[in-house]
Order: structure tokens, then sequence, then C-alpha cells
């Protein structure tokens, strides 16, 4: 089981923005509970009810957290409905959200698992809404874990948790690979789930051809400064996957791409 660090450490992800009271008042609900925890922000600007986004958003970032970090995750298109809250853990963090695909990923890159359905009424709040279980469930369980609450202690174990389609192993033969654009970040760089170990190891980077909507592009590179400004490049980015990207632009608003689109390396 892991163990939660003194002070605990809250970290939060949703869809939910800072335009209104929702993601203060998560955190107030949690810090009622437990008042010494310490609260990180992930992201609150996942794209609206994307659960594909928040899980992989939670894969790229959680692995740097001190271990025993609690993470709240609230994307809940489904709120309201027969979901089940979630409690989980793997091998050094605990996680809680809605039932609904959004722990996918560190599930599938966990050694161990363990999920429980929030159900103890004693970590909820007296009054819940249909409407907001980040503020009425999710949080107040977060705040009890971190206050010291036995992680068995909030319900039935769950073996058949929701599993979205997660980043789709690549397609490789012949020395062609085909793979897919998982993430577009705010900077307009197209993340893809195309890792080091797919590639053969006596391939030469500088053979590597990227072909996507017409466009090509040779070479793995090994900074943005590598190539001239406004040029496209593909390089290995901080979250260990193949990126494309523009220099001092966005390959997002030049070649008008969308998650899930489909490109194909060759070597």
């Amino acid at each position: 089981m892991p163990q939660i660090p003194s002070p605990p450490i809250i970290a939060l992800l949703s869809d939910m923005g800072y335009s209104d009271w929702y993601v203060g008042t998560m955190k107030g609900v949690a810090l009622a509970v437990c008042p010494n925890a310490h609260l990180v922000d992930i992201c609150h600007d996942v794209t609206k009810l994307s659960i594909q986004e928040a899980s992989f958003m939670l894969h790229v970032s959680h692995g740097y957290f001190p271990a025993g970090t609690i993470f709240l995750c609230v994307v809940d298109p489904e709120v309201g409905s027969i979901r089940q809250p979630l409690i989980a853990r793997n091998e050094r963090f605990y996680f809680i959200g809605p039932n609904n695909g959004t722990l996918t990923l560190v599930q599938a890159h966990s050694q161990e698992w363990e999920a429980r359905v929030i159900e103890n009424p004693a970590y909820m709040l007296g009054a819940r809404s249909q409407t907001f279980h980040g503020r009425d469930i999710f949080a107040p369980a977060a705040g009890h874990l971190a206050f010291g609450a036995d992680f068995q202690s909030f319900g039935r174990v769950i073996e058949d948790t929701v599993r979205i389609p997660h980043i789709e192993k690549v397609e490789i033969k012949d020395r062609k690979l085909s793979g897919r654009i998982v993430y577009i970040d705010s900077y307009g760089n197209l993340l893809t789930n195309v890792t080091p170990d797919m590639l053969p190891d006596e391939m030469d980077p500088h053979e590597v051809r990227l072909l996507f909507r017409g466009h090509r592009l040779k070479g793995i590179a090994p900074h943005y400064a590598a190539v001239p400004l406004n040029h496209p490049l593909m390089y290995w980015g901080s979250s260990g996957i193949l990126e494309v990207a523009i220099n001092y632009g966005s390959a997002e608003r030049k070649w008008n791409v969308q998650v899930g689109e489909w490109f194909e390396l060759e070597w």
C-alpha cells in the first residue's frame, strides 16, 4: 500500500476551467477535511468532457509526483448516472474519480492495481447533488484519504472498471509504421503514440521519414532550434513520445490537424 507523504499531496485534474467556482469549491471541501493537505493543480483546461484527453494527461504527468500522492481526477460527462465513483491505487499512488475510463492509461501501465467503489457515506458530504460529484463525493474522499482513512474502508472491490480505447498499438510492417496523433498541446505540437522502443535499434534517426497529409519530414531532430524558423520537425518530446511541431509556429493551425488522425513513418 503506498505511503501517503506528510504533508499529504492532492493533485487535481479536471475540465472545469477557472471561470467558475467549481475548482475552488472542490479544494475547499478537501481542505475542510484535511487542512494540512498540499493541493497541486495539474490542469483544469482538459477539453470539456474529454475522458481520453484526461486519461492521457494523467498518464504523462503522474509519475513525476512524490510517492503516495492522491490524484483527484474529475472529467465526468455521466455525473449523476449509474456510473460508479472510484478510489484506486497502484504500487505508488492513489487515484479518485468516476468509473468512466479516466484511469485507463495509469491502470494499463501499473504493476499493481486495486479499485474500490466509494460507497461509505462517512466519506461524502451529507447533502449531495446529482450534478457536482466532484464537490460532494470525490473531493471529500480525497480529503479523508489524505487525513488517514483506510483505503479498504471506502467500499467494495471492483474488478471490471471501465476501460476506454486508449493509445492504440501502432501497426508495424515492412519497415513502415502507422501511428496516430493522440494529443495536441497548447503550442499546437502534435503528440503521437510512437515510443522509441517501437523502432529498431539499428535504425538511423536521420533516415526516418514521416508522411502526413502529403507532407514529408525527414530525420528526428534533437530540439526545435535544429531547424529554421517556421519549419516543421519531429523529435522525441519530454513525455517520451514522438512529437511533430513547427519551430516558432503551430502544426495544429498550419495543417488543421485533429486528434486521432493517422500518419506513417518509414525507415
